[in-house]
């Protein structure tokens, strides 16, 4: 997720209801992000449809 409200809102809900949370770079490969989550075996994965920079929204 980028660096949004949401973002700390989403990972606040997390802890409040005693979950664990894990933050995954985004800068790796795809098939080690995907190694990383398969790994964590989580039951939901909260995500964003882009990125946000100071100048422009990456898709």
């Amino acid at each position: 997720m980028p660096l949004i409200p949401e973002t700390i809102i989403a990972m606040l809900a997390v802890v409040r209801i005693g979950a664990v949370h894990s933050v995954v770079f985004g800068g790796f490969a795809a098939c080690e992000l995907c190694a990383r989550i398969q790994h964590a075996e989580p039951k939901v994965i909260i995500a964003a449809s882009c990125g946000i920079e100071p100048t422009k929204v990456v898709k």
